[in-house]
């Protein structure tokens, strides 16, 4: 009898610490060793980003996984609980709201430097801005004098532009599904009917910038940086961001939750949103960056010159097949 006491006395001193230790937190690991990128930015962008933050951190090794983000995101529901990946960088904005709890909070060093409209908005955000893709209008300044040009997304409307216009049909491109979001989210659908009878709707988006620059169209509405591709090579076109504001869809990056080396991830998001990256983000690609400090990109002006509004990408989504439906129908 003794003895069995004893020796349920021994093996209750030997549980009792494992029972009340605090379980290991991986974050309060002292040193990281190892990052898992995963990338759908350009092959260049993520390597300069890479060999700037190992100029920081030499002790970490930095894999990168590239791949597109929808195969991005396939793998990383295929892989859950423990998805093998530490950052998830450089894909779109709603492509996060949609996969939202399989990223971690993490309120990064640059936090009050991130403009609040490109950035989760939680208190501590699960992701943060990495480049902006913007709708602005294209103007051929051969065809239309300075006070010509239209000011606002309602003049797109406009009776005397009848014809003038040329717009992406937003049936096939994603960008020109966008331009009218925004349109029916200012205006409603009576000014949708009346741009879709005011212009000349075309396949391709990037027909709407070359038709522009050739000058059989005076305006069109197109991704900035086509506008300053052929601005760089010389055509008489000029750029116009809308006075009511343009819809401020972004790329962004984030930890992902339960991922490997979450020491090292939260070093990465530090890095990834501090001027020296976003300096990278700009020059390598010509990207247009989410903070206001930096220029735009090549001849258009930088972020706080340009009026934003929120764009709600899951509802935009939610809205497309019904949108471009009836949109369809107004341009026959």
């Amino acid at each position: 009898m003794k003895r069995t006491f004893s020796v349920g006395l021994v093996f209750l001193l030997a549980v009792l610490p494992a029972l009340f230790a605090k379980a290991p937190d991986p974050k309060d690991a002292a040193t990281a060793s190892q990052l898992i990128l995963w990338s759908a930015a350009a092959e260049d962008e993520a390597e300069a980003l890479v060999k700037a933050f190992n100029a920081k951190h030499p002790e970490i090794r930095v894999s990168i996984i590239r791949a597109g983000s929808g195969e991005l995101i396939t793998r990383l529901n295929a892989e859950q609980p423990r998805p093998q990946g530490d950052v998830l960088l450089a894909i779109a904005k709603e492509t996060f709201d949609e996969h939202y709890n399989l990223f971690r909070p993490y309120k990064c060093a640059n936090h009050d430097s991130i403009p609040s409209t490109v950035r989760d908005k939680a208190e501590i955000p699960r992701y943060y801005g990495f480049s902006m893709p913007l709708q602005a209008f294209i103007v051929n300044t051969k065809l239309l004098k300075p006070d010509q040009y239209p000011k606002k997304w309602i003049d797109l409307t406009n009776p005397k532009y009848k014809g003038e216009i040329i717009l992406a049909n937003p049936a096939l491109s994603g960008s020109a599904y966008s331009q009218i979001y925004m349109m029916y989210k200012l205006y409603g659908e009576d000014a949708l009917k009346k741009m879709a009878k005011n212009a000349v709707f075309v396949a391709s988006s990037t027909a709407v910038p070359e038709s522009v620059a050739r000058g059989e169209y005076a305006i069109g509405v197109t991704g900035e940086a086509n506008i300053a591709k052929y601005i760089l090579e010389g055509a008489p076109v000029t750029y116009v961001y809308p006075e009511e504001g343009t819809g401020a869809r972004f790329d962004a990056s984030a930890i992902i939750a339960n991922g490997p080396n979450p020491k090292a991830a939260e070093l990465f998001m530090d890095f990834v949103t501090s001027p020296e990256a976003f300096k990278i983000i700009l020059n390598t690609r010509q990207r247009r960056v989410v903070v206001d400090y930096l220029p735009g990109p090549g001849p258009l002006p930088s972020l706080d010159k340009i009026k934003l509004f929120d764009y709600d990408a899951v509802e935009a989504g939610a809205l497309r097949d019904e949108l471009t439906s009836k949109f369809s129908d107004w341009i026959q």
